[in-house]
């Protein structure tokens, strides 16, 4: 958002566009595996635990989205809402496929 933000006013964009491809990896993303690879690479469950008091659900955080579709709406719903973007300010949703290039609105 702070990105966002700051090419609003500062660059003078008024549309933006969230574009999601197809046959994404974050759709299948689980947190119980990324929780085996960090431990694999050397993250002590400790440093987890920090995290987590911190009041970051790692769970959550961690957890991709399982419809592209509907990341993409949410994505869009966000930012068209965020109190500092203005509502002159066009957003709009896409999905590329990944394959073929082929941009679909959603």
């Amino acid at each position: 958002m702070r990105s966002l933000i700051v090419a609003i006013f500062e660059l003078g964009v008024n549309e933006i566009m969230v574009v999601a491809h197809s046959e994404c990896g974050a759709c299948h993303m689980h947190y119980d595996a990324f929780h085996a690879h960090m431990k694999a690479r050397g993250i002590a469950d400790s440093t987890l635990e920090t995290i987590r008091r911190s009041g970051i659900n790692l769970n959550e955080w961690l957890e991709g989205f399982h419809d592209t579709e509907a990341s993409v709406r949410h994505t869009v719903d966000v930012i068209q809402h965020h109190p500092l973007v203005p509502h002159d300010v066009s957003v709009r949703g896409f999905i590329i496929n990944s394959v073929t290039g082929e941009l679909t609105a959603v």
